[in-house]
């Protein structure tokens, strides 16, 4: 097993609004929007770590972060032992050359102005490698090595497919010869032909330089073909990690197994197989859910211990607390209340009904405050009281049904 060459360590990336001097000169308090909060995993020398979840829940953020592309809020990143965010000067620089990025639009990641020579050989001008001669004969090999010709050095993207862009975009990471590239869903623009051939190219550039991946990626059949440990996110932090035959074969959390659940599958067997879908959207990062972030959606929230209810019954009445809490559910709209009443069945626990039964009266009374507070006393659970997180095992789920 070699060493880690990245460490990422509670790293956090919050965006702030109504933080301009207006705000606060009115005294407005600037709202967080969480965006990466609290993530911890390490890449090895060599290896490829998979970054997977439902769009918007971080992966990118992280990625760019990590390069300091962006600066983060807290945590630290480590990198071959130093930390990245104590870099400055030419110990920035040097990171800059050991450390890249392939983009996921590889149109837009190209300057339009500039051609395929001039794009992969930027780098080597910034940081002054070698003679002119030697980095032209330098980007003439690259363009060779990840597939094109080097007679397509005076080509403009536009005159590239979607995969030779992305061709030229990898040519421009390897400029430099890094060590580590963040692939940042290098292949979700390209069509399913092109994006074998890419993953490909990149597993043979990573035996030949000896190269180590973060791959962002949301496609999870491409995640099982290329990538030897994987980390699941959601909303901003990590839920389940792992090699990948175990997450795979026995994902332990209930969002892992729903993205599995979500792939589609080739077999004819499978064909009439029941998918069940989660509930819900996903929350903001304005305002996450407290406790465990994926509750609101989870289909196997633990009720209390002193309630023996379905899983399905319970999972409605949490949706009525949820859209009570957030007032989508009030005392002015009967007829909506009449219909969430309707949806929890009418076999629940008796100590269940009476519960209900109070919060509805008092939401008939105009009292929401009581009704939800009678909701809470009765149904609050473990998953929302304490959020769940990784522990430090090569196999995690930051789950309390896993604890």
């Amino acid at each position: 097993m070699s060493d880690p060459l990245l460490e990422v360590s509670d790293l956090q990336k919050h965006y702030y609004e109504r933080d301009s001097l207006l705000d606060t000169v009115l005294r407005r308090d600037p709202t967080a929007v969480q965006a990466v909060d609290g993530v911890s995993f390490e890449v090895r020398e060599g290896e490829t770590l998979g970054l997977v979840g439902e769009s918007g829940c971080g992966k990118s953020t992280t990625g760019e972060t990590v390069l300091r592309l962006r600066e983060p809020t807290g945590g630290t990143v480590t990198f071959d032992g130093e930390d990245v965010a104590d870099l400055s000067g030419d110990d920035l620089t040097a990171f800059r050359k050991r450390a890249g990025i392939v983009f996921q639009d590889p149109y837009g990641s190209l300057d339009p102005r500039m051609t395929a020579g001039e794009i992969v050989r930027e780098p080597l001008d910034v940081h002054g490698v070698g003679t002119p001669d030697d980095r032209e004969e330098r980007v003439r090999d690259l363009l060779e090595r990840v597939g094109l010709s080097a007679d397509q050095f005076d080509r403009y993207p536009h005159e590239f497919s979607g995969g030779q862009q992305q061709r030229v975009g990898i040519a421009r990471a390897l400029a430099l010869e890094p060590d580590f590239l963040v692939l940042d869903e290098p292949v979700s623009a390209l069509d399913v032909s092109v994006q074998a051939q890419i993953l490909n190219l990149l597993d043979d550039l990573q035996e030949e330089f000896g190269l180590t991946y973060l791959l962002i990626a949301h496609d999870l059949s491409v995640v099982r073909h290329v990538c030897d440990r994987v980390a699941v996110m959601y909303l901003g932090e990590l839920v389940e990690t792992g090699p990948v035959a175990d997450i795979f074969e026995r994902p332990q959390h209930p969002y892992t197994r729903a993205l599995l659940e979500s792939v589609p599958r080739p077999e004819t067997a499978e064909a009439d197989r029941e998918i069940t879908t989660l509930s819900g959207d996903v929350p903001s990062p304005r305002d996450p859910p407290s406790g465990c972030r994926f509750r609101t959606r989870c289909p196997a929230v633990i009720p209390p211990d002193d309630l023996d209810i379905d899983q399905s019954a319970f999972r409605a009445i949490t949706d009525i607390r949820d859209h009570l809490d957030s007032g989508d559910l009030d005392a002015d709209d009967v007829a909506a209340a009449d219909e969430w009443r309707e949806r929890v069945p009418d076999d629940v626990p008796p100590a269940a009904a009476d519960a209900l039964d109070d919060a509805f009266a008092s939401l008939a009374d105009n009292d929401e405050a009581a009704a939800r507070e009678r909701l809470r006393e009765r149904f609050e659970t473990v998953c929302e009281r304490e959020n769940p997180r990784l522990g430090d095992g090569e196999r995690e789920a930051a789950c309390h049904l896993v604890d």
